[in-house]
């Protein structure tokens, strides 16, 4: 049997640009709701069960694609950026420039102050792929861009390293068949469901 996951990165949320929000809550944006609600136009199957994230601007994407009850996942989380959170870039990289250029050196696996690593994101995931039957059922998963990069690094068996060199866009969608003898990448960044 085989399942397919349809990881989905949430919209755009309110007050994000230049700032460091990992875990911060934020709603979605305007522009946030219309692509979300954009991509639903195009999903043939508004009726497909439905895991997110418990951050804001996820469960709020994911009730704007799915009629079916959502179940909420905090190991879906963006990477927690501790004492960093909620800051501008600009204020970090002023105020604490040595942490944050040793971090971006070795982000896989120095934990940022307070916060995690990509690697602590990984084993987040790695833990919730693990509870996924491979039953033959299609879902849709609302995340964030490193929880779906973390799930390209687990399911396709990728070094994280990499994982940055993979683009997640907005309400954009990466598609995986998983099956007792592994995964396949389907659709990678795509606007629509495949």
């Amino acid at each position: 049997m085989t399942t397919i996951l349809d990881f989905v990165r949430h919209g755009h949320p309110v007050n994000v640009d230049g700032y460091c929000i990992g875990q911060t809550d934020r709603p979605l944006s305007e522009q946030g709701r219309n692509t979300i609600e954009s991509l639903a136009r195009r999903l043939d199957a508004v009726n497909l069960p439905c895991v997110s994230s418990d951050l804001l601007c996820a469960s709020e994407s994911a009730a704007r694609l799915t009629y079916a009850p959502v179940r909420i996942e905090p190991r879906l989380r963006e990477m927690h950026f501790g004492e960093w959170e909620d800051r501008t870039w600009a204020e970090i990289e002023a105020q604490d420039p040595a942490r944050i250029q040793s971090w971006m050196t070795n982000w896989v696996s120095e934990r940022v102050p307070g916060g995690e690593c990509f690697t602590d994101v990984v084993t987040r995931v790695r833990g919730w792929l693990a509870s996924v039957p491979t039953d033959g059922s299609r879902q849709i998963v609302v995340a964030h861009a490193g929880a779906i990069r973390a799930a390209a690094v687990v399911l396709l068996d990728l070094p994280p390293e990499r994982a940055f060199g993979l683009q997640v866009d907005y309400a954009h969608v990466s598609t995986f068949s998983l099956s007792p003898h592994g995964a396949t990448l389907r659709a990678w960044n795509s606007r629509g469901f495949q």
